[in-house]
């Protein structure tokens, strides 16, 4: 699955983006937390392609500031509105549970609980209409029910109104979600108070009913209906309904404006006046019978308190609630395009009204003719209501110019593989497709920037205006190398596979630095950045290497140096020594002897150097006393003889043998000459 790619993006330096809620027609809409004020928001971002137009992004602003003024609890409030990466945004209030689409999903309601819910709309819509402000696109999408049970909120005041007039402007066409639409809108793009009369009138049909007014294989088939139609009756599905509530659905879809309550406060009077006429068994009743779902119940118990203070008309507070902290704008249904006058109305420009006796007797649906008239595009109304009908009957589809060549055509998705953003972006916009969010992974084989692959996939038949969602590669994903030196080789793997590469080779050494069963090195080093499929290779110690002490006795001190570092060992200490057998500066002995085991390489030999031969000079005794020669001679490691002369009368020494200054071995005899 593929992340949103500003999920986790800051924007404006203070709302970081949580995660993605729902995308619709106009927009995506994400959960964010605003930093600054430490509460969770709704961020609305617009489709991109909105943001084209020079006139869009004023009139999205001056739209937003108008639904900000709107302090109602009845309405989500907008808080901040802002540009990212050149693109409208909105800051709304998230609201924490289910909108009326989820309830409608649920099964049908009460008229009780249906009217409840319908006044709860009408209430801030009124506020709306008296500030000015047309919502343009009031669908159970829109409509949200705090999960706490308090009044029901309503979402996107102004969005649809800027949006429609940017569209209008580029492309004649008017936008909103078509099954709602009141018919001034699709002929004429005209919208007033009437038409969210009109919309909030198709709501509470569909939660009378749980279905939808009009229902058709395409778009333009519905928004066909919504002209040449009136909206059925809820009794024709729900045969218990009261007469009084078939009026009040039939009195606020009107076809001709004219005939709708002026605004939503004037259909919220009439409302009221329909709750006081109904009995309870009335009130009751519903589609189905029974209590309603589980899920029903739950949400219209914990709402039940905003329900009655809709209808018995209660005190609303307009002060911003500002404990509302959780807002969820949902996504809702499709969103469509469509051509202002490309359907026409009814041969007499208008529905008539129905008393309540009309309303309970005509159950069945009629289509007017069109006149001959053509409109102000030059495009007849009788051409209009035959090409309509032929997108009805889904039938001569190469005569009928809005499934052929109007917007309701469908377009085969370019293939865009391979190609740039850039590039895409304008085969797209040729198709008239509109260039969605893209997402953007990592691909060893498509270029950085070029498209991987999109959704809806190349040769699939869309409608005009659909959103083709791109996947474009970052290239190759890159990796850091870990840095494993002197970890053992399991601990160096996983660290491998944590950044995410593979491992490579391994080749074992001796090291005399790096203990036995680490790594001494690795390949790429650590801190290269390598793409993703490249391995990751190791050198692993096996300890020091072992030696054999070679001998060098009798070498000269350079040639046993030099026949140690051969070996891998080196010089130690050097002493000194005699011997009689070994030259002067050739090796007497070395330590540890040659041979000798448990050494490695490294490691450092200690030699011994001969002086030579040791010799000792014979002192000069002469004159002195027996005693005292034979002890200076015997300090000096020689041997002493006495030769006394004519029996040494003076007990002196006159001379000695050998002389005094003469060189001799240690311990060698000198003979000294008494008389």
């Amino acid at each position: 699955m593929v992340t949103d790619p500003l999920i986790g993006r800051l924007v404006d330096s203070r709302y970081e983006i949580v995660d993605r809620l729902a995308r619709g027609g106009m927009a995506t809409v994400y959960r964010a937390h605003d930093r600054r004020l430490d509460r969770t928001v709704a961020l609305k971002l617009m489709h991109a392609h909105l943001a084209d137009s020079p006139d869009f992004v004023s009139r999205f602003r001056r739209e937003a500031r108008a639904a900000a003024r709107l302090s109602n609890p009845g309405v989500v409030a907008v808080f901040d509105q802002g540009s990212l990466d050149g693109v409208a945004y909105l800051v709304m209030e998230y609201v924490e549970g289910p909108t009326l689409r989820d309830l409608i999903a649920a099964g049908p309601l009460s008229v009780k609980e249906a009217l409840g819910l319908v006044a709860q709309l009408l209430r801030p819509l009124g506020a709306a209409h008296r500030a000015g402000l047309v919502h343009r696109d009031i669908k159970p999408e829109n409509v949200l029910l705090p999960s706490d049970g308090s009044v029901a909120k309503v979402a996107d005041f102004g969005l649809a109104r800027a949006v429609t007039e940017v569209t209008q402007t580029t492309t004649g066409n008017v936008l909103g979600t078509v099954a709602y639409l009141a018919p001034e809108l699709i002929t004429s793009g005209d919208s007033t108070s009437r038409a969210d009369v009109f919309s909030a009138g198709v709501v509470l049909y569909e939660l009378l009913t749980g279905q939808q007014p009009f229902t058709a294989d395409s778009p333009i088939q519905i928004a066909f209906r919504n002209v040449h139609e009136d909206v059925p009756l809820p009794s024709k599905l729900v045969p218990d309904m009261p007469a009084d509530v078939d009026e009040l659905v039939a009195t606020m879809t009107r076809r001709e404006p004219q005939e709708r309550p002026a605004d939503a406060d004037e259909a919220l009077a009439l409302l009221r006046n329909v709750v006081d006429e109904l009995t309870d068994s009335e009130l009751s009743v519903r589609r189905g019978g029974g209590t309603g779902s589980i899920r029903t119940q739950q949400v219209m118990t914990a709402n039940a308190q905003a329900a009655r203070s809709a209808i018995d008309n209660e005190p609303q507070d307009d002060a911003d609630d500002s404990s509302a902290e959780d807002a969820s704008p949902h996504a809702g249904m499709r969103t469509v395009s469509l051509p202002i006058g490309s359907i026409g109305p009814d041969s007499k420009g208008r529905t008539r009204a129905l008393s309540r006796k009309a309303l309970a007797a005509d159950a069945q649906e009629t289509t007017a003719v069109p006149t001959s008239k053509k409109s102000n595009g030059g495009f007849s109304r009788r051409r209009a209501l035959v090409i309509g009908l032929l997108a009805v009957a889904g039938t001569g589809a190469s005569a009928t110019w809005y499934l052929t060549a109007g917007p309701g055509r469908r377009v085969s998705v370019p293939n865009i593989i391979g190609m740039s953003e850039d590039q895409a972006q304008l085969a797209l916009e040729k198709q008239g497709l509109d260039w969605g969010t893209p997402e953007r992974v990592y691909s060893d084989t498509v270029p950085a920037g070029s498209i991987v692959s999109c959704q809806p996939k190349a040769g699939q038949k869309v409608g005009l205006g659909q959103a083709v969602t791109a996947t474009i590669s970052r290239g190759v994903e890159t990796k850091t190398v870990p840095d494993v030196v002197r970890k053992t080789k399991d601990q160096a793997t996983a660290a491998i596979t944590a950044a995410g590469l593979t491992l490579g080779d391994v080749t074992e050494e001796y090291s005399a630095s790096v203990e036995s069963g680490k790594v001494i090195s690795c390949d790429p080093k650590a801190g290269k950045v390598i793409k993703h499929t490249e391995k990751v290779s190791l050198v692993v110690s096996k300890g020091k290497e072992p030696a054999t002490i070679p001998d060098v006795t009798g070498m000269s001190e350079d040639e046993a140096k030099k026949v140690l570092e051969d070996a891998g060992l080196k010089k130690g200490k050097v002493s000194k020594g005699y011997s009689d057998s070994v030259a002067k500066g050739n090796i007497i002995s070395s330590s540890p002897i040659a041979g000798a085991s448990g050494y490695y390489k490294g490691d450092s030999v200690d030699l011994t150097v001969s002086k030579g031969p040791e010799k000792v000079t014979v002192p000069d005794v002469t004159g002195k006393s027996q005693d005292e020669a034979k002890k200076v001679l015997e300090d000096a490691g020689l041997k002493v003889e006495v030769n006394k002369r004519l029996g040494g009368p003076f007990g002196t020494v006159r001379s000695t043998d050998p002389a005094p200054g003469s060189s001799v071995k240690p311990d060698s005899k000198v003979t000294i000459n008494i008389f």
